[in-house]
């Protein structure tokens, strides 16, 4: 075999491997410590995505950090959800991050390389759940 058709046969392993972890993580939605569940009005439906919700700065974060994220897109449409957090489902805004937060929130949430490269090095986008009423999000 040349160097070619190894890199070749090397990368559509990686990309079969990814898409399907992608699919079961998709799919699966598996339970975590620290999950969050939203509800994100579709229509006549509500699309339901559970997640790895995390603290920082007494504030509730979540991350989009792979490559199948229709659900983060229909929040940036309808930003106005509700939120499951420890045990309670409330009235969220949901706020894209960007800018000092953003770099803020990338240092303080890493991900190592295994799992980057298991994620197929998406790009990351950060959301923060802000409570309706003003409560804290934690």
């Amino acid at each position: 075999m040349t160097m070619l058709e190894v890199l070749l046969a090397f990368s559509a392993a990686y990309f079969t491997l990814l898409l399907l972890l992608e699919v079961v993580v998709w799919k699966t939605q598996p339970n975590m410590e620290n999950a969050v569940t939203l509800f994100v009005p579709q229509g006549d439906s509500v699309l339901t995505r559970k997640l790895y919700g995390f603290d920082y700065n007494h504030k509730l974060y979540v991350s989009s950090n792979h490559w199948f994220r229709h659900w983060y897109h229909a929040i940036l449409r309808n930003p106005q959800i509700d939120v499951e957090h420890a045990g309670n489902v409330k009235p969220y805004t949901i706020i894209p991050i960007e800018g000092d937060e953003r770099a803020e929130i990338a240092r303080e949430y890493k991900m190592g390389f295994v799992l980057r490269l298991m994620c197929g090095f998406a790009p990351r986008r950060f959301l923060r759940l802000d409570p309706m009423g003003g409560e804290d999000g934690v």
